[in-house]
């Protein structure tokens, strides 16, 4: 069977990292809008009842080939859980940056899960329900199954109980920065730098930040706002926990989101743990001359959409 997809990318518009809990993660709140920058994922593959039959998966990517990339680690949970296994070829051309906070790697396990259930599906096996393929994707990576279905969502949890939010297309400009930050060491740092938070008061801040969501959204479904008045409140309740860890680690981000702000951003964040970092614009014409702006500065930026997709209402 073959199949041509795409997967996009995601920024944070909120992140709020509390205690660890009984496996190590730290408790999360968070609000997830897909980014219309995208992995392109070509497959090739057949699917067959197992029976000690030998199959050949390959995954071809110029970033992480084979069995280390999260595609194959995908499809190799959906062959455990099935007892079916593929044969054939994934290619991954990748156009979302490697370790930029934009959660690159988890989109493409997830097209690989919907992907590979088709292929099952239309080769005679197994019918995998929308409970069984998020089941999966919580055990190959906190936000895979925000991408199983790309809306804006809440996520709480370590980010994969999931709430989707009404909220508009946001018009943005994104500045990669040529730098990879572990995510490990981005949270390492986080610790050494906060004084630990008890679950109590965690519960109690996350759910301050869940209620002014969705109060901008309820005031967005009501009309009480104008689009102009929609970015500016959206843009002051823009908060990452993990910045300050970030920008300790690679200092240069500090210069590059006041550059943003400089040039007329209305808010600005840096994406999960970065360094990717994002500035809210009015519409697409102010993020056009945003990025423009801040090009000349010698930032690699480029304008970007984000929350509704496709042929969703925007606000520009």
């Amino acid at each position: 069977m073959h199949l041509n997809e795409r997967a996009p990318a995601k920024v944070n518009l909120s992140l709020l990292v509390g205690p660890r809990d009984e496996h190590g993660y730290h408790e999360l709140f968070t609000v997830f809008a897909p980014v219309d920058v995208y992995d392109e994922l070509e497959f090739e593959l057949e699917a067959r009842l197992s029976a000690g039959r030998s199959c050949e998966l390959r995954v071809a990517c110029p970033a992480i080939s084979g069995e280390a990339n999260l595609t194959a680690q995908a499809l190799r949970a959906l062959e455990r859980h099935t007892g079916w296994a593929f044969d054939g070829l994934v290619e991954v051309a990748k156009g979302i940056p490697v370790g930029a906070g934009l959660g690159g790697g988890s989109a493409d396990a997830a097209m690989a899960l919907r992907a590979g259930a088709r292929v099952l599906e239309e080769a005679g096996g197994p019918v995998l329900s929308d409970t069984v393929l998020r089941m999966l994707a919580r055990t190959l990576g906190a936000d895979v199954a925000f991408f199983l279905d790309s809306r804006p969502a809440i996520g709480r949890g370590i980010g994969e109980l999931l709430e989707p939010l009404s909220l508009p297309s946001l018009d943005l400009v994104l500045v990669f920065l040529e730098h990879h930050l572990s995510t490990a060491k981005v949270y390492r740092a986080f610790d050494a730098l906060r004084q630990p938070e008890g679950k109590v008061d965690f519960a109690a801040r996350a759910a301050a930040a869940e209620a002014r969501w969705l109060a901008l959204a309820d005031a967005m479904t009501e009309g009480t706002l104008a689009a102009g008045e929609i970015v500016a409140a959206l843009a002051g309740l823009l908060e990452n926990d993990l910045e300050e860890a970030s920008f300790g680690l690679f200092p240069p981000l500090i210069a590059a989101k006041q550059a943003l702000f400089d040039e007329g951003a209305s808010g600005c964040l840096m994406s999960g743990s970065g360094p990717t970092l994002y500035g809210v614009c009015e519409s697409r014409a102010t993020a056009a001359e945003l990025c423009r702006r801040v090009q000349r500065r010698g930032l690699n930026a480029r304008v970007a959409r984000a929350g509704r997709l496709g042929d969703n209402p925007v606000l520009s």
